[in-house]
This record gives C-alpha cells, structure tokens and sequence, in this order.
C-alpha cells in the first residue's frame, strides 16, 4: 500500500500530506510497548489522569488516586534506556486531600493546569511556580471536568455525583451556571464540544447522553435516543430547521425524555470527533457508540457502529476514550483502555479493530489514564492500576521514512553531480 502511495506520489497523483498520513497510519497500527524510553517514578496507586500541553506536546501531567501529581518532561532522555525526568510535583496529600479524578492544561499556554479530585474540589494551578491559584468547592466528589479549547469564555464544567451539571468561572473565581436535567444520581462524563463554544455534552447514570446549549437557563438541546438508527429525531424535538440550538425543549417535553435511553446501563465515556459532527460515546452496557450530530440536531442518529465483542467496560469511573490526532491518521484511531487491561484500537467510524495493545498475557493491570502525544508524535502513555506509567509507540521498522525506505538499495548519490546538472539543465 505505501509503495503505491509512494509512486502516486512521484506521479504527482498524491499530495505530501496524503502520502504523510498514510505513513502515520501505519505507524499506528504498529504500536507496541516501548523498550528504550521509561518511567522510573510510579505512583502509589492508580493513575487515574494523563494530560499534555497543547501548545508543545512537551509537557505531561499524572495525576493518580494517591493524590500526587507529576509533570514530566517529555523531551527528557537520559540513560541507555532514555529515562523521562520529573521537573516538578505534588506530593501526596498537599495538593489534594483524596485521589485526582482529572485533570486538563488551559489549551492556550501550558502556564496554568486544572485538577479535579474525589476531595469535592476543582484546583487552578500555576504551572512554573506550581502554587494553587484558586480552589472551587464542589460539594459532591468530581468525576470529571473540560474546558473548551474554542471559546473565549473561561467556563470549567464539572460532572459530579449530583444530577447537576456546574460551571465555573475562572475570570470570576465563581460558579457560573447550573444545567439540571439528569435523573439519575450522578453526571458521570462531560465534554465541550470541539467547534461550538456554548456546547457540551454529559453523560450520566440515568443511562443518558444530553447536549447542552449553556446560553439558555432551560439549556438541555437533545437526550439522544439509541433507538433512533434512521434519522427520525427524538422525542421532543423541537423544529426542522438550522437553528435548533437557539431553542430549547419545554418542560412539558420533560417526561418524554425520561424514556429515552442511550446506553442501557451508565455513560461514562464520551470523545468528540474534531468536526464536532460526531459524538463517540460508551457506557456500563458495555457498548461503544457513535452519533451523528449533523445540524439540525432533530436527526441525530445512533450510527449502529459494531466495535465487535471485546469491548469490557463495568467501572462507573470516567473512562478516558482518546482519538489519534485528525491531521496524522486516516482513518481517525479510538483507543479504548478496556477493564481487562488491553488497550483497544479501532477505526472509530467502522468499529474495525485495527489493534489490541496488552502489557502481558499474564498480568492484567486496568489502564485507567489514556493519552495520546499529539500531532507529529505517534506516542500513545498509559497509566496503570498499579501507578505504572507505559509509553507506547511504532514499531522500529515502521518508523523508517518512507524515502529511506525505499531508496536504501540504490546507489549512493553524489550531491555536487546533482547540482552541476541542474545548472547546466537551466543553461541549456
């Protein structure tokens, strides 16, 4: 396949970043765990966070249920093994009282990073002299926080173990808003969406995924329905035109959503594709699905994707559902940290499990904390239940460049020859 990427290339038939994602892609369906790169520090429990700095890729946070947090450097190889450096942490108990829960960077700088924690609280801190900026009380243990990478709003929503969902202000040091239309006990995942900057979407125990439009105090848009596989809508729907999010659904609408389900069991994980079209989202039924979001939302549908039967999913913990970075792979990669200890890949839009990523046949460790590097990196960091911390990456064959690859058994080239003819080219 790459050999004809790489002819249609000379051909001119392919453009550099077709030929380059095609180079990704098989990059990613070789992933294996590393043996050159480590970390030397664990955790003392599990790792319960991962996050890297979008501005660098350098940067990674690990956050764990023994409450300390550590920043490593990921640009930091030392020793044979290319051991990865802690620049600065937490100790436990100091920062958070309980286990970290979450925790993300503010998506403009890496100067200031966010944590949630089973202690009820959600922390600003800054980066360089790592001193806690400001401390929001939940009230109820956090399960999961986001904030969105396209608004110019600094609202952090939080999904905790009441059926509201909160917004914090960070410019005020105060909460915002309250979006109640939950029925069951706790909001168990959350998610800006990455085009909107007003739109989120939460997923809690009643069994429901719900999109919000946090400009209206009655905000909840939609409850998606899964029995909805032929672009109907749902009940309550509003209208049939574009501008669906303007409106919101009427109390009276109230009862209808409560029997509309979109997993038969929690929601507890939820990805946007990059487009903000899609919704990727899983729950405790054990099932992974795909929603498409088009505009307008009165034909969202359960695009009935079958990601196969080893999907295991039993812990109401949010779970971290991550996409290989849009410009690098195509198709687009879900990686899933299953509760048998296995990562699983597949292509998001088909369910095709591309591969199974496992630490050992003989140990299973639940991956918990999931990450991907970013764009240019196909580096792939794990955290564990027993607070290990796993990169992995390409396979050393497939990362051999393509024109290396394919050029390494012609003659070597003298580069004075080269340019001599290219001048008399032009001469003449």
């Amino acid at each position: 396949m790459l050999s004809s990427y790489l002819f249609t290339r000379e051909s001119g038939l392919t453009n550099p970043r077709e030929l380059r994602s095609a180079q990704l892609s098989r990059q990613y369906s070789t992933l294996v765990l590393s043996d050159k790169r480590y970390f030397p520090t664990r955790h003392s429990g599990t790792v319960n966070a991962l996050a890297v700095d979008h501005v660098a890729n350098r940067y990674m946070i690990s956050g764990g249920s023994d409450s300390r947090i550590s920043i490593w450097d990921l640009n930091s190889r030392e020793g044979l093994r290319h051991r990865y450096e802690i620049v600065a942490g937490i100790p436990p108990k100091k920062g958070h009282k309980y286990g970290i829960s979450g925790i993300s960077w503010w998506p403009f700088d890496n100067g200031m990073f966010i944590t949630g924690s089973f202690d009820e609280t959600i922390k600003v801190w800054d980066t360089e002299a790592l001193e806690e900026v400001y401390k929001f009380e939940m009230g109820a243990r956090v399960n999961a926080h986001d904030i969105s990478s396209v608004a110019e709003h600094c609202l952090v929503a939080c999904a905790a173990d009441y059926t509201a969902i909160r917004l914090v202000d960070l410019r005020s040091s105060g909460a915002a808003q309250m979006l109640s239309s939950h029925e069951g006990t706790t909001v168990n995942s959350i998610k800006w969406s990455p085009t909107d900057p007003f739109m989120l979407a939460s997923g809690g125990s009643d069994g429901t995924v719900r999109l919000w439009d946090i400009r209206h105090s009655d905000a909840c848009l939609t409850v998606l329905n899964l029995e909805n596989t032929i672009g109907k809508g749902v009940i309550g729907s509003v209208n049939n035109d574009s501008s669906l999010r303007t409106e919101s659904f009427s109390s009276s609408s109230t009862a209808a959503f409560s029997q509309v389900k979109s997993h038969r069991g929690v929601v507890n994980g939820l990805v946007w594709l990059e487009n903000g079209k899609k919704l990727v989202s899983t729950g405790t039924d054990e099932m992974i699905r795909v929603w498409d979001l088009t505009p307008p939302f009165t034909r969202d549908t359960n695009t009935l994707v079958n990601f196969g039967p080893l999907v295991r999913n039993r812990y109401l913990q949010c779970i971290n559902l991550v996409l290989s970075p849009v410009r690098d792979c195509v198709p687009q990669l879900l990686f899933f940290p299953s509760d048998t200890g296995d990562i699983l890949v597949f292509q998001v839009l088909t369910g095709i499990l591309v591969r199974r990523l496992a630490v050992s046949l003989n140990t299973r460790k639940r991956t918990c904390g999931l990450v991907c590097r970013g764009s240019e990196y196909v580096e792939l960091f794990s955290g564990n239940s027993d607070g290990d911390i796993i990169l992995w990456e390409a396979e050393q064959s497939a990362r051999m460049p393509l024109e290396k690859k394919y050029t390494a058994n012609l003659p070597p080239k003298n580069i004075l020859t080269e340019i001599y003819k290219g001048l008399e080219m032009e001469i003449n």
